[in-house]
């Protein structure tokens, strides 16, 4: 469960959204149709796991889908809610307390690498829990993940950029006790600084599939990027998972 020192309690709020300008609306949309129509949308009960601004949710409802978008920052559903979608709706909530019913959603996403934030691997693995159990028995969960792999492989120390009102800095690392990539950021605007740190843990594709597996859930379509090419080990950036609900272990 989330406590206030959690990074992620604090690290998605308005300025967040400017840092990130460029995953949009427009990238929500090719995911959409590449990877999330062929499922079939319409009619389909769908949520949206750590939906942020909304992205997703508004391009599933606009397709036809009925979709809760569920986040645990205030300052993101409040942005997700100014543009809110007809057939969409907002809830705040924490991924591993769905406030949702057992076997009533036909999908399940979580898109952006909006997973391995929690604490401990265990904690990962009763998210993986909570959505099987929202999930119907014919249902879907598509995950979209880094491939740890390559981060290892490319990690850059240490880049710089400018988003909207911000010079950033980002310093990038491993920590092997934890198994985790760390960021440090640093967000400089008008002689202040603002600074707060991302970290994730890096599971790797078999280490996913297992979990996925144990938690009542099948591996069914492997991507390795938002336009549906084939997971290169090596060269995808991303890691797209998609599986299906299977009779639950034991």
């Amino acid at each position: 469960m989330s406590s206030p020192e959690s990074w992620y309690v604090r690290a998605f709020d308005d300025v967040y959204l400017e840092v990130y300008a460029h995953r949009d609306a427009d990238e929500a949309e090719r995911v959409t149709h590449a990877l999330l129509e062929p499922l079939g949308l319409r009619g389909r009960r769908v949520l949206d796991l750590a939906c942020g601004a909304g992205r997703y949710t508004r391009a599933l409802a606009a397709r036809g889908a009925r979709v809760v978008g569920l986040d645990l920052s205030s300052a993101l559903l409040n942005s997700a809610l100014e543009s809110t979608h007809a057939g969409a709706a907002f809830v705040r909530g924490d991924m591993l307390r769905l406030p949702l019913r057992s076997a009533s959603c036909h999908l399940v996403l979580s898109m952006f690498t909006s997973f391995g934030y929690l604490a401990t691997s265990d904690e990962d693995q009763a998210m993986l829990g909570e959505v099987r159990r929202v999930l119907r028995d014919d249902g879907c969960f598509l995950l979209d993940f880094f491939n740890a792999a390559r981060v290892r492989r490319t990690l850059v120390p240490e880049t710089r950029r400018r988003a909207g009102r911000f010079d950033v800095l980002e310093r990038r690392s491993i920590d092997a006790s934890t198994n985790s990539v760390v960021k440090e950021i640093e967000l400089r605007s008008g002689g202040k600084t603002y600074a707060y740190r991302e970290v994730v843990r890096l599971w790797s594709r078999p280490q996913l599939e297992k979990a996925l597996c144990a938690a009542g859930l099948r591996v069914d379509r492997v991507w390795g990027d938002y336009e549906a090419s084939a997971f290169d080990p090596e060269e995808s950036e991303r890691l797209l998972l998609l599986a299906r609900s299977a009779p639950l272990p034991g």
